[in-house]
């Protein structure tokens, strides 16, 4: 199988820089907790955005947002949960910090690249978990 961890980690840089230039300041990438991972926490103005990047690389993989499914949207929040509690140089009120969910997609394949930003894409669950 092959390892797509390098593909993603271009992308991911390619839209830590999109977003910096769209307003956004880039606080961490790869915040990893119990099998959940954040690709991109961001901050715009007040708000601290927990950013999903997927990507595809040729016309057969489908739309790449479509791979954030139920499950995956239950680990990012799991794992938001968790940057909340812990970062509190990032999120000082904790889970009382304003925040959002985004999904940044890219087709990889269409040039030039451009990205698709689904702001508040999902919503997170009101119940908080014990992190």
């Amino acid at each position: 199988m092959e390892n797509n961890k390098p593909k993603g980690n271009y992308i991911e840089t390619l839209a830590s820089a999109y977003l910096s230039r769209e307003g956004y300041q880039v606080i961490a990438r790869n915040y990893a907790y119990m099998g959940g991972e954040l690709d991109i926490v961001a901050r715009d103005g007040d708000t601290l955005v927990f950013v999903e990047v997927k990507s595809v690389w040729n016309n057969q993989q489908g739309n790449p947002a479509a791979r954030v499914n139920a499950l995956k949207q239950k680990k990012i929040w799991k794992t938001a949960c968790h940057f909340l509690a812990t970062q509190k140089e990032h999120a000082p009120k904790g889970f009382d910090t304003p925040c959002r969910f985004d999904v940044l997609t890219a087709r990889v394949y269409q040039k030039p690249l451009q990205f698709m930003h689904y702001k508040n894409a999902f919503e997170g669950s009101q119940v908080i978990p014990q992190v």
